[in-house]
């Protein structure tokens, strides 16, 4: 008995700092269209930069913000950056230009201004080589 004490204290000590996972919660499904609805119109004016091989796994996430009219709001921020290694860092600029520069040229998109306000008057977007927005 006197060992299950001491075990039973050493797995609280082990999970005392381990946070739980995060809630996900299911976004609405009105403004999800919305957004896959701008994905698609802006991933019409990509165009990856030649990055090699090594750069073609750099995944660049925007947030991007638009007015009602289909506007920019405000310039497209970088979010983060995956998959820069030391092999590709190189091509991390580049690619990170290439999503901006892709939201600037599709501007405005064409959104529903009823659904400005639920949501997608800012949102995030991917941007990868092999799978845009």
């Amino acid at each position: 008995m006197h060992r299950a004490a001491p075990l039973a204290l050493l797995l609280a000590a082990a999970c005392a700092g381990r946070t739980p996972p995060p809630h996900i919660s299911r976004p609405d499904p009105e403004a999800a269209r919305v957004i896959a609805s701008a994905a698609d119109q802006v991933r019409r004016c990509y165009r990856a930069p030649r990055a090699g091989r090594g750069g073609r796994g750099i995944v660049t996430v925007l947030r991007v913000a638009y007015a009602p009219d289909g506007m920019l709001a405000e310039l497209p921020a970088i979010v983060t950056q995956s998959g820069v290694t030391a092999d590709n860092s190189a091509a991390a600029g580049p690619m990170a230009e290439a999503a901006v520069l892709a939201v600037v040229r599709c501007a405005p998109v064409r959104l529903p201004a009823a659904q400005y306000r639920g949501g997608w008057n800012s949102f995030e977007l991917t941007f990868s080589p092999r799978a845009v927005a």
